[in-house]
């Protein structure tokens, strides 16, 4: 009959248990948060640069993790981000954005892309919305961290 081996004895039939390591969670531990910030990158662009009246605007934006390692970041809100045209969130003067804080992470060197449409419209009530002057109007993104991070581009209404 044999026995157990005893713990201090090195028995290599004997499974180890091993804890795998969240390597997002390890960035968030150990890199400063000024760090984490900086490794990523923010992109806004159009479809196209000028767009007859009522035509929708696709904003597309994209976040790239310029770090060979995966990242964690906690964000302002349940989303990881917003937009705004001419500096009006979501072309809405109505809703906010939910006070609740959420988090983004990000693969190494992963990028993530996110897109909306713009239908040319400020919503000035629950049940109003006013047409955007033809012209020159910027579109912006910003990912909802303690110190956002912002990139815009600008289209033209005829």
């Amino acid at each position: 009959m044999t026995r157990p081996p005893r713990h201090d004895e090195d028995d290599s039939t004997t499974p180890r248990a091993t804890r795998a390591l969240d390597a997002a969670s390890a960035s968030h531990a150990l890199l400063p948060r000024t760090l984490r910030r900086r490794a990523l990158a923010v992109a806004c662009t159009t479809d196209r640069e000028r767009y007859p009246p009522d035509d929708p605007v696709t904003l597309r934006v994209t976040v790239h993790n310029r770090l060979p390692i995966p990242l964690r970041l906690r964000t302002t809100a349940p989303v990881p981000w917003t937009w705004a045209v001419d500096g009006v969130d979501r072309a809405s003067t109505v809703d906010d954005l939910p006070g609740e804080t959420g988090a983004v992470a990000f693969s190494a060197r992963e990028r993530k892309t996110f897109r909306t449409r713009w239908y040319q419209r400020f919503r000035v009530a629950d049940d109003a919305w006013v047409a955007a002057d033809p012209g020159e109007h910027t579109l912006s993104a910003r990912l909802l961290l303690d110190d956002p991070l912002t990139a815009s581009t600008s289209v033209r209404i005829e």
